[in-house]
């Protein structure tokens, strides 16, 4: 999460130079875009929130994107528990129940075609499909981060949760998303959408899927 949280701030810092370094002419064939956004997610039946990000090329003339594209579900700035007891009556601290967190992720390739609505020339549809490695996992936190015999944290919880603290797979995102083109800044592209995710053969000893529904607002950078 942090590596991901990193990458995502140096791409927000660099969305400025890569707008800039793009030419005005509209006829160039294949352009440029970056883009960041933030999910309101309602994975695994819970809420949560987290940041996404999406870098690639336009072509055909700005109807088609494809390029790198992920999201992220950080535990730290999500408050949400999960309660759940031990494996095999197995105690911690004294107890077998355990409040537990979670968070994890989807990176993968994106390809996006790009319709424009009639009569709005500042108005297009988007449709971005996200294949990748998707990955969520549940964690102990808090002061239950010391450990009563020293042994690693990570140790404690594949034992307590059956070895099913976290699961991968390969990761499906399907949107649908409204763009919005200014006037005064062609090379700016606010948007709004939903999304569905799964992760396929997802499965915890806390949860036995991790998809849903999330909804999205953010902005790319470029041209296209």
């Amino acid at each position: 999460m942090k590596t991901f949280l990193y990458a995502s701030l140096c791409l927000l810092l660099s969305l400025p130079l890569c707008a800039a370094a793009q030419p005005a002419d509209s006829s160039r064939p294949v352009g440029v875009f970056v883009g960041m956004d933030w999910r309101a997610m309602g994975l695994a039946d819970h809420f949560s929130h987290g940041p996404g990000f999406q870098a690639g090329v336009t072509l055909l003339n700005g109807h088609l994107k494809l390029g790198l594209a992920g999201f992220a579900r950080p535990g730290p700035i999500n408050p949400a528990s999960f309660t759940v007891e031990a494996a095999g009556g197995r105690t911690f601290n004294g107890s077998s129940t355990l409040n537990l967190r979670s968070d994890g992720g989807l990176l993968g390739l994106m390809a996006a075609p790009v319709v424009n609505v009639p009569g709005v020339d500042w108005l297009s549809l988007e449709l971005p499909v996200l294949l990748g490695q998707g990955g969520f996992g549940f964690y102990l936190h808090g002061e239950d981060r010391a450990t009563p015999d020293g042994r690693r944290v990570s140790e404690w919880e594949n034992e307590l949760l059956d070895g099913r603290d976290s699961s991968f797979g390969l990761g499906l995102d399907v949107g649908l998303r409204l763009s919005f083109t200014p006037s005064a800044a062609t090379y700016a592209r606010p948007y709004v959408g939903v999304h569905y995710t799964t992760v396929f053969g997802y499965d915890t000893y806390v949860r036995s899927s991790y998809g849903g529904f999330s909804a999205v607002a953010g902005v790319q950078f470029g041209r296209f």
